[in-house]
């Protein structure tokens, strides 16, 4: 694909072979960097969480479909992004949402039965489908606390916030998993088609997942060598990307996707039922409010689902909050994106919390499904608060080592940087009559592990563009 960054790739100084591919790379994302507004993680921490829940599952029907497609579960993790380096946007924004997943459901029940587990050539579809749906609902667990707390503690532009959590997970990890590219791509282009009325050729599908695909390799090859220079823009972000105790976190994307595994499973299996629909909350035992700033993101209740929720049912009234003394709190309840297929609801309390006191958030059963389903009885969520070192102080910063990863077997592999580069070919001059590009535009380089031919370089380089693509403000 194109991108008029690549002109000034093209025409920069004559640099050392051994400078030539970073030098190239930092000029074109400081380029790219300057459009769009950024927003959830990279692609790399996409995979990893869809991963890490996936280690999680105790089903053995989905245990064993992951154990043998985990490149097909990848591939799903990345495959919203991918689209966002087409020349239509919305061929990224479309699998995002609860829309594409469950009309995902429906073509994998038409065309393999009522128990699509139960059909060996079901099962690559239903690992994509995991991936894809993974990617969607970690983008909101990510988004909605850890992202937003971030904005208001790290002094870095959050323009290049999403590649640098990719950065940081391949360079801290360390983490150099490179997928291979499967994906169906006439059957995805029926989902766009049939199910949401957008067209999108196979053609346009495959081109995205390889330049996505190639952004993956960037930062496992190269980029990932400026974490610390990312880490001073980022330096709270960094530090609680993967710990088990941030909420936000990886650890909890993974904890939330494992319970979307389970609610999508049970939609596969033809099951309507919305008893466990919440697939994730915020706060809860594992993961207690780390603030009493009500105005804090980290400082809302958030409810997680696994179904598009039906708008018309969602309103302050749905969710109500008491204290301990039956006492009832004020609360406002507002949809976090989703157009009409919700999946995040946020409750945020119109007062401080008060310290150490234990709290219940009750959803009632009036809420239903876009299938026109509701749970049983209501849903109770009970939460307790902190009791600061000081009254009127606020909960303590956690210290010390965090808790044990819970996918110990995920952290074990993938710690080997690929080493796939081609040889040198030597690169001609630029053109005799375009001006260089000026060396002040705040490009730098640093010296590259491998060197790269011309070819491989523009390749690249032009891959980059997959990895800045921005989501340009989300819609819903």
């Amino acid at each position: 694909m194109y991108h008029p960054s690549l002109e000034v790739m093209m025409h920069a100084p004559r640099i050392s072979s051994k400078e030539r591919p970073l030098a190239a790379l930092a000029c074109l994302l400081s380029t790219l960097g300057a459009a769009g507004t950024a927003s959830a993680t990279g692609m790399q921490g996409h995979i990893y969480m869809a991963q890490c829940a996936a280690e999680q599952v105790t089903d053995t029907r989905l245990r064993a479909v992951f154990d043998a497609h985990l490149n097909d579960l990848s591939n799903g993790a990345f495959f919203p992004d991918s689209g966002y380096t087409a020349e239509d946007h919305d061929q990224g924004e479309i699998p995002h949402w609860e829309q594409y997943v469950q009309g995902y459901v429906e073509l994998i029940r038409s065309r393999y039965g009522d128990k699509p587990l139960e059909n060996p050539d079901a099962a690559a579809h239903v690992a994509f489908l995991m991936g894809l749906a993974a990617h969607g609902i970690t983008d909101s667990t990510f988004d909605s606390l850890l992202y937003e707390r971030a904005d208001q503690v790290d002094p870095g532009d959050m323009d290049t916030f999403d590649m640098a959590m990719d950065i940081f997970l391949v360079h801290d990890h360390p983490r150099y998993y490179l997928p291979e590219i499967a994906v169906d791509t006439q059957t995805q282009s029926e989902i766009f088609e049939q199910k949401i009325a957008h067209p999108v050729t196979p053609d346009a599908i495959k081109k995205a997942m390889s330049t996505a695909r190639s952004g993956i390799f960037l930062v496992a090859q190269y980029l990932y060598i400026g974490a610390d220079d990312y880490g001073k823009r980022f330096p709270w972000a960094r530090q609680s990307l993967r710990d088990p105790r941030t909420p936000g976190g990886y650890p909890f994307g993974a904890r939330v996707t494992k319970g979307y595994y389970r609610e999508i499973l049970r939609r596969l299996d033809g099951n309507s039922s919305a008893d466990g629909v919440v697939i994730g909350a915020y706060p809860d035992e594992a993961y207690p409010l780390v603030t009493l700033d009500n105005t804090r993101p980290d400082g809302r209740i958030v409810l997680f689902f696994g179904e598009g929720m039906d708008r018309a049912t969602i309103d302050d009234a749905v969710v109500t909050v008491r204290d301990d003394a039956g006492s009832v709190v004020p609360t406002k309840v507002s949809v976090y994106r989703g157009d009409k297929w919700a999946n995040v609801v946020l409750v945020t309390a119109q007062e401080p919390w008060k310290a150490a006191t234990k709290y219940t958030a009750s959803l009632h059963k009036s809420i239903k499904t876009l299938t026109g389903v509701s749970p049983t009885e209501d849903l109770v969520f009970p939460f307790t608060t902190c009791t600061p070192d000081s009254p009127g102080g606020d909960c303590a910063v956690p210290v010390g080592p965090p808790p044990a990863s819970p996918c110990p077997k995920l952290d074990d592999a993938y710690t080997t940087r690929p080493e796939t580069v081609p040889p040198e070919e030597e690169i001609p001059p630029p053109p005799t009559n375009v001006n260089p590009v000026a060396e002040e535009s705040g490009c730098t380089a640093a010296p590259a592990r491998r060197e790269t031919n011309a070819g491989s370089l523009l390749a690249l380089a032009g891959a980059c563009v997959a990895l800045v693509a921005r989501r340009r403000g989300r819609r819903f």
